[in-house]
């Protein structure tokens, strides 16, 4: 196929699916508001000066790039067209005159886009209305979507490479007993809860000699280090900064516990699952991706409540047959639900079956370019 992605070069999520569907040999385009390079891939800008950190009046202008983005997908000419994150892309997509296309739901699109107004309301349902397809990450965020379309959802779950996170990954050999997570270091994910429940864990229960590490960078980062700071525990925490796919695994791998605190949403549950591919119990909060990909596998706490956090730590702690059960859980959990491939194999069979009007009356035909699995 020749396949067109519109949404941001520069995520890690666009590219991990241009890497997957070249390696299927797939040829790939990515129409970005936003600069960015991906190896093999076709990056048409279309650069209108928004600031994608900017305020919602700034970002009318994402309203004006549908003509835009049908030219350029006439001169593609690609077999689908799958946009990325419903507001924004979507809109700019509903207003092109492309037709056909699938689109993919991310998180804030739906959760929070729509309760800023009216209009935003109107502009996630009309996005919603004119796409093709419609693909949620988790039937969570597909019920949530629900509230603004009756059309159904396909459920594509995020995959994870099962070699990449895997516990033989693990190479410590010290008495530590480790706790953390990998995440943006932002308030909507808790991370203070995770600093204040390990705050009560090093004050009662020193034996455990534990210690915390959290990867990832944000607007939070200052003040979650200066909180473990005012909490006592900067001594034993490490704020490891952005780290590589790579580097992840190797955390997860080497954690004794995952602790995800998520306060109000998670499409997904992205962290939750590379944990258990590495063989990591994990600890989440009560919010439906969250949930929905941890299962049985893990232990489920209240959002917003460190004391519920360092109870659970302390009974995975104290029980090490749970954790080994958990362990095995988890990773026999993903293996059955969210292998990479398997995942991207279902999102490959769903674009197969959409072919796209690009706009000019014409569509494109569905011709594969070989690659394995053929």
């Amino acid at each position: 196929m020749k396949i067109c992605f519109v949404g941001p070069a520069g995520s890690a999520h666009i590219r991990k699916w241009c890497a997957w569907f070249l390696g299927r040999g797939h040829e790939i385009h990515v129409i970005s508001f936003t600069q960015g390079e991906i190896p093999g891939v076709a990056v048409h800008l279309v650069d209108l000066g928004v600031d994608p950190d900017g305020s919602d009046l700034g970002k009318l202008k994402y309203m004006t790039a549908g003509g835009k983005i049908r030219k350029i997908i006439q001169e593609i000419t690609p077999d689908v067209v799958n946009a990325h994150y419903a507001t924004s892309y979507g809109i700019a997509m509903a207003l092109s005159g492309v037709k056909g296309y699938a689109l993919s739901v991310w998180g804030s699109d739906i959760y929070d886009f729509p309760r800023r107004s009216v209009l935003h309301k109107f502009l996630l349902q009309f996005a919603l209305r004119k796409a093709g397809t419609l693909f949620s990450t988790s039937q969570a965020m597909a019920d949530e979507a629900g509230k603004y379309t009756n059309r159904k959802f396909e459920i594509t779950p995020f995959g994870v490479d099962m070699e990449l996170f895997a516990p033989g990954k693990r190479s410590r050999t010290d008495d530590h007993f480790e706790i953390g997570v990998v995440k943006s270091l932002m308030p909507i994910y808790g991370i203070d809860y995770l600093l204040r429940a390990a705050a009560i864990l090093n004050t009662a229960h020193p034996e455990m000699n534990l210690r915390v590490r959290i990867a990832g960078d944000g607007p939070q980062e200052a003040e979650l280090k200066a909180l473990a700071g005012e909490l006592g525990i900067a001594g034993i925490t490490e704020f490891m900064g952005r780290i590589s796919q790579e580097e992840c695994a190797n955390v997860y791998a080497n954690l004794d516990v995952a602790v995800i605190p998520s306060i109000r949403y998670e499409s997904f549950g992205v962290a939750a699952v590379e944990a258990q591919a590495c063989g990591t119990p994990v600890i989440v909060s009560d919010v439906g991706g969250l949930m929905e990909t941890t299962g049985d596998a893990g232990l489920v706490v209240p959002r917003q409540n460190a004391e519920a956090i360092a109870d659970a730590v302390w009974k995975l702690y104290c029980n090490p047959e749970l954790r080994q059960n958990m362990s095995k859980t988890g990773r026999r959990n993903v293996m059955e639900k969210y292998e990479l491939n398997q995942c991207f194999e279902k999102i490959e069979a769903l674009l197969e079956s959409h072919g796209v009007d690009q706009g000019d009356g014409s569509s494109g035909s569905i011709q594969r370019q070989g690659g394995k699995g053929e």
